[in-house]
């Protein structure tokens, strides 16, 4: 299949799997937070999950009462596919700092510009439409993350595609500029 195919196809597993969602994020997002790769993190750059993604509310939480910077993407330009993230503050709830943006996801203010910080860990949690075992990655197709991701590849930087398990497939096709996934979490073992 190519990557308009396996855009449908997941779509399809998407209508189909709906109703597990709610039940399906609160596994992964225990696993993530049990995971060696959250425990070593000093900083999570997370998502606001749109409806069929997994929803990484749980995660966003409790790094924030571990003491963790929580940083999320806010669209900078739409017509170059360029995104930034910015720093929550642990001070204010959720809904606080966070409104309507691009394509309807909830955005952060944009008075505290996050990068990962070279002297600590950073785990970035990524979502995709679909992803393998090893990490190859794809997206909707915009390139925002790509292009993100391509100039955050620090040794302590770990990226990890966030995904349901039917988004897990034996093969995705990638090009050269799409960014490979240190590890992949679902709710399925992987």
């Amino acid at each position: 299949m190519d990557k308009s195919e396996i855009r449908t196809y997941i779509k399809d597993l998407i209508n189909k799997n709906i109703s597990t969602f709610s039940s399906s994020s609160r596994i992964i997002c225990e696993k993530i937070i049990a995971s060696e790769e959250y425990k070593a993190a000093s900083e999570i750059f997370a998502y606001m999950a749109l409806f069929d993604e997994v929803d990484l509310t749980d995660v966003i939480k409790q790094a924030i009462r571990d003491g963790k910077r929580v940083a999320v993407p806010k669209i900078i330009s739409k017509d170059e596919g360029i995104m930034e993230f910015y720093y929550l503050d642990s001070q204010k709830a959720l809904g606080e700092q966070t409104s309507g943006g691009a394509y309807g996801i909830l955005e952060p203010d944009e008075t505290l510009p996050a990068s990962p910080n070279p002297n600590s860990h950073t785990l970035i949690l990524v979502p995709g439409r679909a992803f393998t075992k090893d990490g190859a990655r794809l997206g909707r197709g915009k390139g925002y993350y790509d292009r993100y991701l391509s100039k955050k590849r620090l040794p302590n930087v770990s990226i990890a595609g966030v995904c349901f398990n039917f988004q897990v497939l034996a093969e995705v096709p990638t090009d050269l500029n799409d960014i490979k996934m240190d590890l992949i979490f679902s709710n399925q073992t992987i």
